[in-house]
């Protein structure tokens, strides 16, 4: 379905890019006073987190602005402690096409009556999300170009791959003379999750342990790892280290874990939380864990910017790209010819070649994780 819903989109956005260029918008205007400004991002707790600290930067700029967020209720949960943004606005995540019509009528109603004066779009490829940025009416709006969606802009950010997308989304703020450079953002304890966790820990009788994040977002499956693998490679750093395995995951990825835990020999060590943590709840599990291993997804940001160690896997999607910013990280990549086939312009989907990017034996990352995170050659 998703696929579906992208190619609704490119289709989208050829058609309207063609209607623009014949009647083009105003692409420069006198900048108004900025009372009210929209930020959106619809996809990926891991790019909330990448653009968390760009929010307080845009607040240091316009202190006495309202700042309204516009993500899917996905997200749900995250944003909230953001102290910086005063309103967010949620898009149900639906595969109805009605449904998704009604809601982008619906919020642009409600966000033209708000005469929103500043829209910023961090989203990397939507031309549905860049025509509504538009219909809002907002008289300046800033947002990343791929093939058609400058024309919806006054000020467009073109797309290079070779940049981090920390680096992309700094340079949406370059219109507004925010310049300074890119840093995480340093999430404060939250005492009730804390006791919450330290419940859980005493209840699996553990104090040190590794997590594993086998999942991944809804919206690309083919970044994961096998379940095999992750299971076998459970095994080996039980057998080794003799650490307990905890697994994280949504309530939708309990039966992936379930199946990865089938395949453990050392069941007794391994502990599945998925499902059992709000998100503040797991932020606080992974300040305490002693390595995280996962595919390339949102948390993997968030353990960057706890500081904490990082094994992360990458194949349709590029480091490069994606990577965390710590130095005390992991990225296994292949760099196939085909690779990277994710997260550039509209690229997307349907590999034929069974995924062979991700083909990392659990032996191989296994002797890296040691050698760096244990300071040996098993």
């Amino acid at each position: 379905m998703e696929e579906v819903l992208r190619v609704i989109d490119i289709f989208l956005g050829r058609i309207l890019s063609v209607a623009f260029e014949i009647f083009p918008s105003n692409k420069r205007i006198k900048t108004p006073a900025i009372r009210k400004i929209l930020l959106i991002k619809l996809w990926g707790l891991g790019n909330l987190t990448i653009i968390w600290p760009l929010v307080y930067k845009i607040r240091e700029k316009y202190p006495t602005s309202s700042i309204y967020f516009l993500t899917f209720d996905l997200n749900k949960g995250f944003l909230e402690r953001n102290q910086v943004i005063d309103r967010i606005l949620y898009f149900k995540f639906t595969k109805n096409i009605f449904r998704i019509i009604t809601q982008f009528i619906s919020l642009t109603t409600i966000l033209r009556k708000e005469r929103i004066d500043l829209v910023i779009n961090f989203e990397t490829f939507n031309n549905t999300s860049a025509l509504f940025s538009y219909l809002t009416g907002a008289p300046l709006r800033i947002g990343i170009n791929n093939r058609y969606e400058k024309v919806f802009y006054n000020y467009s950010v073109d797309n290079y791959p070779s940049l981090h997308i920390s680096e992309v989304f700094l340079k949406l703020l370059k219109p507004l003379s925010i310049n300074s450079p890119y840093t995480y953002y340093c999430f404060s304890d939250g005492k009730k999750e804390q006791r919450r966790v330290d419940n859980i820990l005493r209840s699996f009788g553990i104090e040190k342990f590794i997590l594993i994040h086998p999942g991944t977002s809804e919206n690309f499956k083919g970044k994961r790892w096998k379940s095999e693998n992750f299971a076998e490679l459970a095994d080996l750093l039980i057998e080794k280290y003799n650490l307990p395995i905890i697994f994280t995951g949504t309530e939708k990825e309990k039966p992936l874990i379930m199946r990865i835990i089938e395949n453990i020999s050392s069941k007794d060590s391994v502990f599945n939380t998925a499902g059992m943590l709000s998100i503040w709840e797991f932020i606080e599990l992974l300040k305490k864990s002693m390595l995280f291993i996962s595919n390339d997804t949102g948390p993997v940001h968030i353990v960057a910017s706890l500081k904490g160690d990082i094994a992360t896997f990458y194949g349709p999607t590029s480091p490069h790209r994606y990577r965390p910013l710590n130095r005390n990280s992991i990225t296994f990549y292949r760099q196939l010819e085909c690779s990277p086939c994710v997260g550039i312009s509209y690229i997307n989907s349907r590999c034929k070649n069974n995924f062979r990017c991700m083909n990392f034996s659990p032996h191989e990352v296994f002797l890296e994780i040691s050698e760096r995170f244990f300071q040996e050659n098993p």
